[in-house]
């Protein structure tokens, strides 16, 4: 996964859509649906709500801990 890829499942992971991700990263939503179609092809997920279950999984097998735990 690139370091842009990783930059868009984050905003995808907090729930952004394509047209605000991209207002964020000043580029085409375009440019950020084919990032999402990348990350779906790479992350075997079908949808925004997969991606970002996946988004949770990689912290959670790069830190030990939950994502969703450091937020508490």
């Amino acid at each position: 996964m690139t370091a842009r890829e990783t930059e868009i499942l984050d905003f995808i992971a907090r729930g952004l859509t394509s047209k605000q991700i991209a207002r964020e990263l000043n580029i085409s939503p375009y440019t950020v649906n084919t990032h999402r179609d990348n990350l779906r092809r790479k992350l075997g997920a079908h949808n925004g709500a997969q991606l970002a279950s996946c988004r949770a999984n990689l912290s959670f097998n790069q830190s030990g801990e939950a994502a969703m735990a450091r937020k508490f």
